[in-house]
C-alpha cells in the first residue's frame, strides 16, 4: 500500500509541449489508498514479479549468468517488484495478445528516466529475422506523486490470424524503472484495417490509411506517432511558430520556408495520427537544409529486409544515351561498386535508368513524403545525398527499376530492362550477405583501405596504389571531420599529416564521403596546406522576421564580427608548396567549411568534384519526443569574408569533374584519375 501516492495530470515534455492522450475507460486505476489496479478487461497484465533474464542469457546469481532484471523496491507501483535498467540496456518482453485481428493499447508505467518504449510485431508470413511494425508508448499526462509516469500506445494493430509474435522493448540512456505493462484490446479490425497485402511500390493506393508500401508489401506505421492532441489546432500553430522563428540559413528560408510551412497546413485538416503527425515532420524535411533532418525509433527498429549489393553515383552515361537520353535537369545515375550478392547481376559501369517510370532522383525526392531519415542537401542543384541513399530505398519503396547492362569488353551497352524487385527474395537468418559501404569511391586508392569501402571512423594513408616510393604521391581517405572526445578522429589526422610532411611531393585528400564533424578538424588540413586567412563568421539570427541580405551588408557584418575576434580562421604560415588535390561528392557541415577554407588560396592546392558542395553551413538545435519523433533544425547563417551568406550556397570546385560509364566499365576513377594527373604535373 501507497498511502501518500496521488494520481495526478502532469507536464510531460518533449516537443517542449503537452501532448496529453485522451485517457478512456480502458486504463489501469488506483485505489484511494494507491494501489495499482490493471484495468479488468486487459488481455495481458505484466508486473515483473518474477525474475526476468535478457533473451539467451542464463539465470544469474550463483549461476555465474547476469542477475534478473527485476527487483524488490519499495516504490513498486504494482506489488514488490520493478523491471530495473541500466545505463543504455535495452530489453524485449515478450507479451500475448487475443485471437484474430485485434487494435490494442498497450501501456506501462515508469520512473527515474526517459525511458522509450515500443511495441514490436513479427509476422510468419515474412521470412527475415527482424521486426515486421511497430508502436511506440508515449506519455500520456497521468503520473503519480512518487515519480511514476504512464506510458501507452493507442491502435497498435495486430493481426494473429498471420502467426504474430509480440514483445513490448524498454530502453534507457540513463537506466530507469519498470511496472505495471498491460494490453487491451481496443476494437476488432476491419478489412481495410489490415496490413500485409501485397503492393507494388510507395505510390500503390491500396495501402489503407496509416499504410506505406514497404518491400512490397503494406505496412501499419500510424501507431509510430501518438494520438491527435486534443487541442490540435494550437499545437499546429506553435509548431509552426517555433519552425518559423528558429530555423536560420536565410537562403533556405525564403525559398524553403514558406513552402514548409505551407505543408504544416496538413495538420489542422488531417483526420487520424499519421497524417497529423506526418505533416509536421514532412514540413521539417521540406527546409532542404543539410542539417535539418527527421527521425524516429523505426530507424533503429526495422530492418532492411531486401538489402541491395550495389552503390549508385552521379555521372556522366556516355556509353548509353543512344538507349536512354540524357535527362534534362538530374545526371545520370551510374552503378559505383558492387557487393559479391544481392547485386541483381550489376556491376560497376551499369546504368540506372528509372525507378517506377521516374528519373531515380526524381523518383527518390518523392520519397519524402514517408520516409523519415531522406538525407538532405542545402543547395538546391546538387543530390548526392540521394544517390548515396538509393539503394536504400529502392529496396524500400520500389516495384521495378529499369537499368542498361553494359559490356566491358566491346564497351557497349545492351537494351533497356526492366527488374521487378518485390521478386528480390527477402533476406532469412541463415543467408550471409557481406554489403559494401556507398561512399562515392568506384575504387580505394590505398593498399590499408578495405575493399568492402568501410571506412567507419578510421583515417587510411600512405602512398597511393597509383604511385611509388620515388614519385611519392600520398593519400588519406576519410569520412569524419569530429576530432575530439571518443571517436575523434583527431590524432588519426595528425598522424597521416605528419606524414604528408615528412615525405610526401604532392598528397590527394580523398573525402568523396564527408560526414562533418566540427571546425577544429578543417583547420588542421587549411593549417598544413594554406596561408593564414579568415575564413568564415557565424551569426545566430535572433527574429523571426530576419530575411537576406545582400553582400555588401553581408561583408559589413563579417567585417564587425572580425574586429571583435569572432571570425574563424585557418592556415598557418605560408602554407605547402606541394600540390594537393581535395576530392569531393558528398559532404555537409564541417566537410562544407573543409573546401571553404582551401579554396582560392593558393594554386598548387586544387578541389575536384562533380558539382557545388552541399551547403550545410549552419550549426543546429535537436528536439525529440521520446525516441518516437525526432529533428534537428539548422539555426544562423555564415558569411565569408567576401559577404556572401552561405547558408544554401554550396563550395564550387575548381574543376568539375563528373564521373563517367566508360571509366567505371573500365576499372577506372574518373575523379581520382584527373587529380592525380594534375598532381602530378605539379611535383617538384
Amino acid at each position: 500500500m501507497h498511502p501518500k501516492r496521488r494520481l495526478a495530470f502532469g507536464v510531460t515534455t518533449g516537443l517542449t509541449i503537452a501532448l496529453f492522450a485522451a485517457i478512456d475507460a480502458a486504463a489501469s486505476d488506483f485505489t484511494p489508498e494507491g494501489e495499482h489496479l490493471f484495468d479488468p478487461e486487459a488481455v495481458f497484465t505484466y508486473d515483473f514479479e518474477e525474475d526476468f533474464f535478457p533473451e539467451g542469457e542464463a539465470e544469474g546469481g550463483g549461476g555465474g549468468g547476469p542477475p534478473s532484471l527485476t527487483v524488490e523496491d519499495e516504490g513498486a507501483l504494482s506489488k514488490a517488484r520493478v523491471l530495473r535498467l541500466g545505463q543504455f540496456e535495452g530489453v524485449d518482453v515478450p507479451v500475448t495478445v487475443a485471437e484474430g485481428a485485434q487494435a490494442y493499447r498497450v501501456s506501462a508505467w515508469i520512473r527515474g528516466g526517459e525511458t522509450i518504449a515500443d511495441v514490436e510485431v513479427r509476422y510468419d508470413d515474412n521470412p527475415h529475422p527482424g521486426v515486421d511494425e511497430i508502436a511506440v508508448l508515449y506519455p500520456t499526462g497521468r503520473m503519480t506523486s512518487d515519480g511514476w509516469v504512464e506510458v501507452s500506445a493507442y491502435d497498435v494493430r495486430v493481426d494473429a490470424n498471420r502467426g504474430a509474435k509480440v514483445s513490448v522493448g524498454f530502453f534507457s540512456a540513463t537506466g530507469s524503472d519498470v511496472d505495471a505493462l498491460e494490453i487491451v484490446r481496443e476494437r476488432s479490425l476491419g478489412p481495410e484495417d489490415l496490413s500485409g497485402q501485397a503492393c507494388k511500390g510507395s505510390s500503390d493506393p491500396v495501402c489503407g490509411t496509416g499504410q506505406v508500401c514497404v518491400a512490397s508489401q503494406c505496412r501499419y506505421v500510424g501507431a509510430w506517432v501518438p494520438p491527435i492532441p486534443v487541442d490540435r489546432d494550437d499545437v499546429a500553430a506553435y509548431l509552426a511558430a517555433r519552425m518559423e522563428l528558429l530555423f536560420g540559413p536565410l537562403r533556405n528560408r525564403e525559398v524553403d520556408l514558406p513552402i514548409a510551412l505551407v505543408t504544416l497546413d496538413r495538420m489542422r485538416d488531417a483526420q487520424d495520427p499519421w497524417t497529423y503527425w506526418n505533416a509536421f515532420l514532412l514540413g521539417v524535411r521540406r527546409l532542404h537544409d543539410g542539417h535539418t533532418t527527421t527521425s524516429g525509433i523505426a530507424d533503429f527498429v526495422l530492418e532492411n529486409e531486401k538489402p541491395l549489393g550495389m552503390c549508385f553515383l552521379e555521372g556522366d552515361a556516355d556509353l548509353s544515351h543512344g538507349r536512354a537520353p540524357k535527362d534534362p535537369l538530374y545526371l545520370d545515375i551510374l552503378v559505383s561498386h558492387v557487393a559479391s550478392s544481392r547485386n541483381l547481376g550489376l556491376k560497376a559501369g551499369d546504368r540506372l535508368v528509372y525507378v517506377d517510370g521516374e528519373h531515380p532522383i526524381a523518383w527518390a525526392r518523392a520519397q519524402v513524403e514517408h520516409h523519415w531519415s531522406m538525407s538532405p542537401t542545402s543547395n538546391h542543384e546538387t543530390y548526392a545525398e540521394i544517390a548515396e541513399q538509393l539503394r536504400g530505398l529502392v529496396a524500400r519503396y520500389a516495384h521495378t527499376i529499369t537499368v542498361v547492362r553494359c559490356d566491358p569488353v566491346t564497351s557497349t551497352c545492351g537494351e533497356l530492362e526492366t527488374i521487378d524487385i518485390s521478386a528480390v527474395p527477402t533476406i532469412t537468418p541463415d543467408e550471409v550477405f557481406e554489403s559494401v559501404a556507398c561512399d562515392n569511391r568506384p575504387l580505394r586508392h590505398l593498399s590499408s583501405a578495405p575493399a568492402n569501402h568501410q571506412t567507419g571512423g578510421n583515417v587510411y594513408h600512405g602512398i597511393v596504389n597509383e604511385s611509388d616510393a620515388v614519385e611519392r604521391i600520398y593519400g588519406a581517405e576519410w569520412e569524419s571531420l569530429s576530432v575530439s572526445g571518443n571517436g575523434g578522429v583527431g590524432p588519426l589526422i595528425d598522424q597521416a599529416i605528419a606524414a604528408f610532411k615528412a615525405d610526401a611531393r604532392g598528397v590527394i585528400l580523398d573525402h568523396r564521403s564527408g560526414n562533418g564533424g566540427t571546425i577544429l578538424g578543417p583547420q588542421k588540413f587549411w593549417s598544413f596546406a594554406v596561408p593564414s586567412h579568415p575564413v568564415s563568421f557565424y551569426l545566430h539570427r535572433q527574429r523571426a522576421e530576419d530575411e537576406a541580405i545582400d553582400q555588401t551588408a553581408g561583408l559589413a557584418l563579417f567585417e564587425a564580427g572580425q574586429a571583435e575576434g569572432l571570425v574563424d580562421w585557418g592556415g598557418g604560415g605560408t602554407g605547402t608548396t606541394m600540390p594537393v588535390a581535395l576530392l569531393l561528392t558528398r559532404d555537409v557541415s564541417a566537410s562544407d567549411w573543409l573546401p571553404l577554407g582551401l579554396k582560392g588560396q593558393l594554386p598548387n592546392v586544387r578541389i575536384f568534384a562533380p558539382f557545388q558542395t552541399n551547403g550545410g553551413f549552419s550549426t543546429r538545435y535537436g528536439f525529440g519526443y521520446w525516441l518516437g519523433m525526432s529533428y534537428v533544425m539548422a539555426v544562423g547563417e555564415t558569411f565569408d569574408a567576401t559577404g556572401r551568406s552561405l547558408g544554401g550556397h554550396g563550395v564550387e570546385p575548381d574543376q568539375i569533374v563528373l564521373p563517367k560509364q566508360s571509366d567505371l566499365l573500365a576499372g577506372r576513377d574518373t575523379l581520382f584519375d584527373v587529380a592525380i594527373g594534375w598532381v602530378r604535373g605539379g611535383l617538384q
